[in-house]
């Protein structure tokens, strides 16, 4: 037992057959973790998605093993080990007993990762059927798409919302810049919202120029009270401001949280005279 223990341990696939034609008993000790492990592992490897990381026997004498433990019923105890076996109707019956789709195993991966580095479409197709997370990450922040080199696999996943790393990538490059730039354009709203307040024509006209939109800027009011920089150009009886703002598009109906336009502020204020020529 200790040299049968031995040749799996040291993935002595050959000696393990050999040992196993001697005595079929032996075929019952093995762990299906371990057996499913090294299916996905060596299935990496072969993907050049992982590194080849000794001992590494042969694969085609691991699948004559695996063929074996297929025979005498010896399949995985969760969803990830039964579909590196290729265990359909395992894969059904842990469904249908409790098991949920995107279980993990083997460094947080799911079925539906290890359907796409055995490069197996049918396995992926009926794992997708049955509502598999295309976009589940594992600890490397790799997705199923990541497994596999079947160019129908990629589509496949592709075509119900997977990306690749390079296209998540980019997606998340763009969404870092779209930030950027929507910060960008807080600031300059709020700055631009300062200088009407404080009155600062000069930097009111500098800080517009420098908008990326200026129409967002030029319309852009205070939550707190619904002000624009027309109202306070209003206020502060601005009439160089009053008349930069209008000449650029500022939206002159646009009311407050007192339900006032610009003008209407004027008039309570009597300084109608800010809006003519």
């Amino acid at each position: 037992m200790e040299k049968f223990e031995n040749s799996i341990f040291n993935e002595q696939w050959d000696k393990a057959l050999e040992f196993i034609s001697k005595d079929e008993n032996l075929i019952f000790e093995l762990n299906p973790y371990d057996i499913s492990w090294k299916i996905f592992y060596y299935s990496l490897v072969e993907n050049g998605k992982e590194k080849h990381i000794p001992p590494f026997g042969k694969k085609t004498d691991l699948n004559k093993l695996v063929e074996i433990c297929n025979v005498n019923g010896i399949t995985g105890k969760n969803l990830p080990q039964a579909t590196a076996f290729k265990d359909k109707n395992q894969i059904k019956f842990l469904l249908a007993n409790g098991h949920k789709i995107n279980e993990e195993d083997f460094g947080e991966r799911t079925a539906l990762m290890v359907a796409s580095a055995l490069n197996d479409k049918e396995l992926v197709s009926f794992l997708i059927k049955e509502n598999a997370n295309v976009s589940h990450f594992d600890q490397d922040n790799l997705e199923a798409i990541d497994f596999t080199t079947s160019n129908e696999i990629i589509e496949i996943l592709k075509a119900n919302g997977g990306k690749t790393e390079q296209e998540r990538d980019k997606e998340y490059d763009d969404y870092c810049n779209a930030r950027e730039s929507l910060n960008e354009i807080r600031e300059i709203n709020l700055s631009f919202m300062k200088s009407a307040e404080n009155g600062n024509f000069e930097k009111l006209e500098k800080v517009f120029n420098q908008s990326k939109i200026k129409s967002l800027t030029l319309n852009f009011a205070y939550p707190i009270n619904g002000w624009t920089a027309l109202h306070y150009a209003v206020k502060n009886n601005d009439k160089k401001s009053v008349k930069f703002l209008i000449e650029n598009g500022i939206d002159i109906e646009k009311r407050n949280l007192d339900n006032l336009t610009a003008k209407e502020l004027a008039e309570q204020l009597e300084r109608t005279n800010l809006f003519t020529e």
